[in-house]
């Protein structure tokens, strides 16, 4: 799903018959919790390093990752 649609999905109202209702719901219950956030779309041009890493995202199995260094192929980007 692009990030643009999600944006939206999080910041304009939804029907109630929405395909993606509840875990629209889901997600704006946690957003309203004590957090501090702010939602914008980011074009990828503008963030190179994030772009990458959700690339690199794609080849990976479902889960969290938490990487201890960044990736060698980011480094050139980091520079």
């Amino acid at each position: 799903m692009d990030a643009l649609l999600v944006v939206h999905f999080l910041t304009r109202p939804f029907g109630d018959n929405h395909s993606l209702g509840t875990s629209i719901s889901d997600c704006l219950e946690l957003i309203n919790e004590r957090w501090v956030i702010e939602m914008r779309h980011e074009l990828r041009e503008g963030n190179k390093c994030l772009d990458h890493l959700a690339n690199l995202a794609q080849d990976l199995a479902l889960g969290v990752v938490l990487p201890h260094t960044p990736p060698m192929s980011i480094l050139s980007l980091l520079q």
